[in-house]
């Protein structure tokens, strides 16, 4: 019969096409200038062997482990250094805190273990989160939404390698300090490289309409945090090797996902929350060796979290965030992280027993949360990538990003073919103030105040200048 059979036939083939036009055009949207910005080495997840590692070769203070005092002053570096940069002087400023960064690992790699060296590791770290906040800056702002996937895919897979490598490699107990002082090299390198001009579209940016865009991301990162902090405070499982190679293996089939499902990131974030329930299911119910297998093989579903998490972050805050707001953000959202760091701590030393059902508790109640509030958080974020859309698709995500009624939609359609408010009542068969009345609400909706920055946000084919 004819076009029935036929089409069912090529639709497959139209698909591959699809997809590798939508290659074609991730691949463009790369720049090998820029990635000195894609390469946020400082903010790369710690898995838990070489926590281990790193508090075997640390003196605790006030009976803490060094590792707990270090994330605290981690987070703490990433907001209070930051704030003293501006755009005149950012690349000057990262250069300083890079060099006083690796100034301070040389230093405390060099010291036997006391309490002078717990103390240099703690200034270390603060430098580093410092170093971080540049990092997370020029991740948001010097970026694509390619450039950002790709720069947080290599951060993660580089992290999951190292892990399958110290497996197999006897490092002698030093693979903690052998990842940090990997971290320090490539994100001093790319920080020496920053230049001020890249941020000059900042200057002057105006911002609106950010906090319905912000806060689900928020949501998300916090949730995405306080899951990793509870597990990592589990007992450590032995297996590296198998915890390494299934996480690889959970990265692989995270970015197939991602690509199939014509890059949506929501399908990412769902899954980094039913793998980690898993993982704390199957730790609370398995007894012995069997627990240590299942946390081996289900702990690598963490690095969907650090991907999508940070994805986000960096777009939200790349598109509607200047540097006043950035370093607002990012004091508020690193201190505040403090809680999520101390309470797993916290509890871990005061009721060990009661750890893994409190982490099991936690991750599902936020993956009900998620669920619930996936309908209001989906017309905000979990859409296609602006860089593999077609104008058509991109007009009509954000017409459902913003919430503009059809009159709006009609409006602003109009607005952006170049009609007047006379030309548009006409078209519309509506009074010009009946069309300056629906114009001015999709102004308010977009978080813009010109015609001049709507047709900007509607009509350019990339979210971050050239």
């Amino acid at each position: 019969m004819p076009g029935h059979p036929a089409h069912s036939f090529q639709e497959p083939g139209k698909q591959q096409g699809l997809l590798v036009k939508s290659f074609s055009s991730f691949r463009q949207e790369l720049r090998p200038e820029r990635i000195k910005y894609m390469l946020i080495f400082s903010l790369a997840p710690i898995f838990p062997g070489m926590k281990n590692s790193l508090i075997a070769d640390a003196c605790p203070l006030f009976g803490l482990d060094s590792v707990f005092l270090m994330g605290i002053a981690f987070s703490l570096g990433i907001g209070l250094l930051f704030a003293f940069a501006s755009i005149g002087s950012l690349a000057r400023y990262a250069r300083w805190a890079a060099a006083l960064m690796a100034g301070a690992f040389i230093l405390w790699m060099m010291m036997p273990i006391s309490s002078l060296a717990t103390w240099t590791g703690i200034i270390f770290s603060f430098l580093l989160g410092g170093c971080s906040g540049f990092q997370l800056f020029g991740f948001s702002s010097a970026l694509r939404d390619a450039e950002r996937l790709a720069g947080i895919a290599v951060t993660s897979l580089f992290c999951l390698l190292f892990q399958v490598f110290s497996s197999l490699v006897p490092l002698e107990g030093k693979s903690g300090m052998v990842f940090v002082a990997l971290q320090v090299l490539v994100s001093a390198r790319c920080l020496m490289s920053y230049q001020n001009g890249d941020f000059a579209h900042l200057e002057n940016k105006a911002i609106h309409g950010y906090g319905q865009q912000l806060a689900p991301v928020l949501f998300f990162f916090f949730a995405h945090r306080a899951i990793v902090f509870f597990y990592s405070y589990l007992p450590v499982s032995s297996l590296q090797l198998v915890s390494g190679l299934s996480g690889l293996a959970a990265f692989a089939l995270c970015l197939t996902i991602y690509v199939t499902t014509k890059f949506n990131i929501w399908h990412m974030c769902n899954m980094f929350f039913a793998g980690m329930t898993l993982a704390f299911v199957l730790r609370l119910l398995l007894p012995g060796n069997h627990e240590n297998l299942a946390a081996s093989m289900t702990e690598g579903f963490s690095h969907m979290g650090f991907i999508a998490s940070y994805y986000l972050l960096g777009c939200v805050l790349g598109k509607f965030s200047n540097m006043r707001l950035f370093k607002r953000v990012l004091i508020a959202v690193f201190n505040a992280s403090l809680l999520l760091h101390i309470i797993p701590g916290t509890v871990a030393r005061l009721a060990p027993q009661a750890m893994q059902l409190t982490g099991t508790l936690v991750t599902i109640g936020l993956f009900v949360l998620f669920a619930l509030l996936t309908p209001l958080m989906s017309r905000q974020l979990f859409l296609k990538a602006p860089a593999l859309e077609t104008p058509q698709e991109r007009f009509k995500r954000l017409v459902l990003a913003f919430g503009l009624t059809i009159r709006e939609e009609e409006v602003v359609e109009c607005l952006l073919r170049g009609m007047t408010y006379k030309q548009c009542a006409v078209e519309l068969h509506i009074s010009q103030n009946t069309v300056k009345f629906h114009a001015l609400n999709a102004y308010r909706k977009a978080g813009v105040a010109s015609r001049g920055e709507l047709m900007t946000l509607f009509l350019e084919s990339r979210a971050q200048p050239e």
